[in-house]
């Protein structure tokens, strides 16, 4: 540690060696002799010395220290220390202001402790920041209330760079179809950064906007494999409890079920799959008879390799 001085304060504080640089440049010097020297006055006599720093030279300490804060944190800062002449007390204080609660309140618990600083935090929400660059959301600046969240929740980087891989793994190749779909249905560009955006924080499009590009996901996994159906009807699937996982099983396995039925002479279409994929107990009761019909013409043995090639067909009704 290394001790600092003032000439407008007779005490010092240790401090880094990192920080001391900062207070350097605030005032405030290594050497002792310049401590206090603000109130010597002429001839040895000494004047009366004031209570604190002055409000300019606790500004000054207070931007060196705590720069990167917003200004009427900044202020309230310089004010505390003016007020006990101690920096420790001087943040503690701070923090119980209006002006911090306005601009960091997400850094604190429950029961008042901090989850970490305010530096910190800046630090942990530039790795979120790289995290989302890597997806190609370049500008992170309308995910401020989603970091604020994730701080909050006690959710580390790396963590949130897992979440994101997650998520974007699993999207990255319906993006383009979304693309285009939303593009067809709003007459308007999306680029694929903000898709992927709204996937993620539904605070970046209203709730309507989420629901739509949800339904459209379904759509995509639909159109990609040879299935158009109105907005309309993908609305009412997402509605009734169909998620983009259980779609991608869907529609990736109805083509083959579907010419396996027309092959024993039974008709059976996509709304009948959707209906059983829901749940939907006449649609599961019909699947299942014509299943069943299947497995009495492709026989025992068969069934197997036959099931091998086109996909598990009873996986497409709901448990």
């Amino acid at each position: 540690m290394v001790k600092v001085y003032r000439k407008d304060l007779d005490t010092f504080y240790e401090v880094s060696e990192e920080r001391a640089i900062e207070l350097e440049q605030a005032g405030y010097s290594r050497d002792p002799s310049v401590a206090g020297t603000e109130f010597s006055g002429g001839g040895g006599s000494s004047s009366t010395k004031p209570q604190g720093p002055s409000f300019d030279s606790a500004l000054a300490t207070a931007r060196a220290l705590f720069g990167f804060m917003p200004e009427e944190v900044i202020n309230e800062y310089a004010k505390q220390w003016i007020k006990y002449d101690d920096t420790e007390l001087a943040i503690a204080q701070t923090r119980q202001s209006d002006a911090w609660n306005k601009n960091f309140s997400y850094l604190k618990r429950d029961d008042g402790t901090l989850i970490m600083s305010e530096a910190e935090s800046l630090s942990v929400k530039a790795s979120y920041a790289e995290t989302l660059r890597e997806v190609g959301i370049t500008d992170s600046s309308q995910f401020d209330n989603k970091f604020n969240d994730l701080i909050s929740g006690e959710v580390s980087a790396a963590e949130f760079q897992q979440r994101v891989d997650l998520v974007y793994n699993q999207v990255v190749n319906q993006i383009p179809e979304v693309e285009r779909l939303y593009r067809e249905r709003y007459n308007i560009n999306v680029d694929q950064p903000t898709i992927f955006g709204a996937l993620i924080d539904d605070e970046i499009s209203d709730k309507v906007l989420s629901g739509d590009i949800q339904t459209l996901q379904l759509q995509a996994q639909a159109s990609i494999r040879g299935f158009t159906q109105s907005f309309a009807r993908f609305e009412e699937l997402r509605k009734a409890g169909l998620t983009t996982e259980q779609a991608a099983q869907l529609y990736e396995q109805a083509q083959p079920l579907i010419d396996l039925a027309t092959n024993v002479g039974r008709e059976l279409d996509i709304t009948t799959l959707e209906d059983a994929a829901l749940g939907d107990v006449s649609a599961s009761d019909n699947l299942k008879r014509i299943e069943a019909e299947i497995a009495s013409s492709l026989g025992g043995p068969d069934l197997g390799a036959a099931r091998t090639r086109t996909g598990e067909i009873s996986g497409l009704i709901a448990d």
